[in-house]
């Protein structure tokens, strides 16, 4: 044995000094812009403290701590000594710290501050297991081995890493977490301040984005993370965790079974509130997914606490499932499908049916936010939507109760010139007809609401988003038999129009994407009222026959003058707090015959949306939301008058599984009875299992 340490020893110390000596040949050598298109300018020598920015040049070599910023609409590649490429697209700020390689044996140490942007590095295999490339941003650091990554910043709160191929591992710089193994087809978000989030499947939609922004470079990889071969294996992952922190991975999560991937099985033990009275509230709740294919059943048992779950015939709602005859067995069938979807609202195809829980025709003009689910759930409708986007055309329809096709709902749009140049314009037709409750329907207006309408993209980037729009809107409406009090102030049997013309502009979009406006100038002639389908539309319907008949009678409104803006804004912090928050104020001046002059009339309304979502309190999460129709002014004084909606959740879990829910719901419903707005209470507090 000793001998053979003799032997080998004096080897052993020439390849180990090869070694120094090869570690200590490693030298700084530049980059060079390889692909440019569109403003771009580079700053190479940012060491003097001058933001010296020159135009960059096709092959412009870059030296170490050379800053490069692209411009709107700009592309960059840069290609490093290793032949390692990085590119980037518009909006972005990339630092090279180091670029140093050993051409003796092609150890390689690359290191790259990432500022703002986006880009996507295409990294050579190393040669040796101690070569470094890695990006830094904020305090946490990237490293991958032969990999595509990409980066995406998001201004003031963060990073998302993205893993395409190969193996990323991201760290703190100080300290302060445990690294993250991204493997193909993962990403991470790294916040400013906190630690990254696990590692998660990129979304379809996410991919398609990348691969489209990405498109113009060239010799780029299909992006296709289901179908990459994974070049790394298991051993050198966990190497790379070893070197970072000489600890093993975590063990990785369960696999979901099939059934679990496509199946969710939930229930709600608890109670509700209704007509002042409190039930028992048992539900079940099934879910099945496949694809674009979604269904969900809802199948409550409401009773006394008295009457028990076995007193099946005095139950509350025991005329859901009591199927008297054909016609009442398909109503009380479809109230079980709490819906049934085609893809989701926004894909070029939609189709649900059952819940409509927040529905808008074009920009809102006519129908904003309207849900046939205010009274839910001591009263349940089916409601059916259908869209269909094309680069050419498209349509978007709804109707609120296909059980008696009432309120029905559609805006049809072309963009003239395709996708390529989405300048699109729209009509709305909108159509509500009487309630059956009234003793004669004859008798009672059928509502319709027609508009027009054009909009226009002018930005489109994932920085910034803005769309210019025009609305107008007119209402109409149609008795098949007049009333005495409107002899000679309508005809039967054709559509007329209110006195009145609504129109509007503004414009809209996002910033980060996590910030989205809307600001909209209306001028109104006569009588209109922008979004008079919303979501307290189901109450307001109850009475504003009544209000069309005063207008019909009366039409001293017609030289009314209503001048007006809205104000609406969305927040997403974190991906986890959602804040919302509208304003509208309008001032309408009429002529007074009783004051022999002009006097101004006010109105102001408001809504406000606070949501916070799983993982940003410890098994906490929630929603609150409130709406005010008018009468702003005394909003503290009377809180929660008749225009008034409030709806307030808090989830609570106990434990895997099951979890607490309290929730709470008023409105306002007119009886034309008593002619007074009757509030709907809905209290609850149930207790949620999850099966899988």
């Amino acid at each position: 044995m000793r001998k053979a340490i003799l032997i080998y020893l004096p080897v052993i110390l020439i390849l180990s000094f090869g070694n120094l000596i090869a570690q200590e040949d490693m030298k700084e050598e530049p980059a060079y812009i390889s692909f440019l298109s569109g403003n771009v300018d580079v700053d190479i020598t940012p060491q003097n403290d001058i933001s010296d920015f020159e135009p960059a040049e096709l092959d412009l070599e870059l030296p170490v701590g050379s800053i490069i910023r692209t411009g709107r609409e700009a592309l960059c590649e840069i290609t490093m000594p290793d032949e390692s490429t990085i590119s980037l697209t518009a909006g972005t700020v990339f630092q090279i710290e180091h670029s140093a390689i050993n051409r003796d044996t092609g150890k390689t140490r690359q290191r790259f501050n990432f500022i703002a942007g986006r880009f996507k590095a295409k990294v050579k295999k190393f040669t040796t297991t101690d070569s470094e490339f890695s990006v830094v941003s904020g305090t946490s650091l990237a490293g991958v081995r032969g990999s595509i990554l990409g980066g995406k910043a998001r201004t003031g709160m963060g990073t998302d890493f993205l893993c395409f191929e190969g193996t990323l591992v991201i760290e703190s710089l100080e300290d302060a977490f445990e690294p993250v193994v991204l493997n193909p087809g993962q990403m991470s978000f790294v916040p400013e301040e906190g630690m990254p989030t696990p590692a998660v499947e990129i979304p379809r939609e996410t991919i398609e984005e990348w691969e489209e922004e990405f498109k113009p470079f060239e010799d780029e990889p299909e992006i296709v993370p289901e179908e990459v071969e994974e070049e790394v294996a298991e051993e050198i992952v966990e190497e790379i965790v070893e070197e970072i922190k000489e600890e093993p991975p975590a063990a990785p999560e369960p696999q979901k079974s099939i059934l679990e991937d496509i199946l969710a099985l939930n229930a709600w033990i608890g109670t509700v509130s209704i007509e002042n009275n409190v039930y028992a509230h048992w539900v079940f709740t099934p879910e099945l997914t496949l694809g674009n294919f979604g269904l969900g059943l809802y199948l409550p048992a409401i009773f006394a606490p008295e009457v028990g779950i076995l007193g099946f015939n005095e139950w509350y709602n025991h005329d859901e499932w009591d199927y008297l005859n054909l016609q009442d067995a398909i109503h009380d069938t479809l109230l079980k499908f709490y819906y049934i979807r085609w893809g989701e609202k926004g894909d070029p195809l939609f189709i649900k049916l059952g819940s409509i829980d927040d529905f808008t025709l074009g920009h809102g003009f006519i129908v904003d936010s309207y849900s046939n689910m205010v009274y839910f759930p001591q009263s349940r409708t089916m409601g059916l939507q259908f869209d269909l986007d094309t680069d050419g055309f498209g349509f978007e329809t709804m109707i609120a109760d296909f059980s008696r096709f009432q309120l029905i709902g559609g805006r049809i749009y072309v963009r003239p010139m395709g996708g390529s140049f989405p300048f699109a314009i729209g009509v709305t037709t909108v159509r509500d007809k009487p309630i059956p409750a009234y003793a004669d329907e004859r008798k009672q207006p059928n509502i319709f609401i027609f508009g027009a309408d054009a909009e226009l993209p002018v930005v489109r980037t994932d920085a910034f988003g803005l769309k210019f729009y025009v609305d107008i809107a007119k209402v109409g409406y149609l008795y098949q038999e007049l009333p005495a009090t409107l002899s000679g102030q309508a005809t039967e049997g054709i559509i007329d129009f209110v006195d009145g013309l609504g129109t509007g502009i503004g414009l809209m979009g996002q910033i980060a994407q996590i910030f989205t406006y809307r600001a909209e100038y209306r001028f109104i002639i006569g009588y209109y009222e922008p979004g008079i389908i919303n979501n307290l539309w189901e109450n307001r319907r109850l009475y504003y026959s009544d209000e069309l008949a005063g207008l019909l009678a009366n039409r001293s409104y017609k030289d009314d003058i209503t001048a007006g803006y809205l104000l609406r804004g969305g927040l997403t912090l974190f991906e986890k707090i959602e804040l919302g928050l509208g304003f509208e104020a309008y001032d309408t001046t009429r002529y007074s015959l009783t004051e022999s002059k002009n006097v101004r009339d006010s109105v102001k309304k408001a809504d406000l949306y606070l949501g916070i979502k799983e993982g940003l309190i410890p098994k906490v999460y929630g929603s609150f939301s409130y709406k005010r129709e008018d009468d702003l002014e005394t909003v503290f004084q009377y809180p929660f008058d008749s225009n008034t909606m409030l709806e307030a959740i808090v989830v609570y879990e106990i434990a895997t599984g099951v979890k607490l829910s309290f929730n709470a719901k008023r409105t306002f419903r007119y009886n034309d009875v008593s002619d007074m707005y009757e509030p709907i209470d809905s209290l609850s507090v149930r207790t949620i299992f999850t099966f899988f």
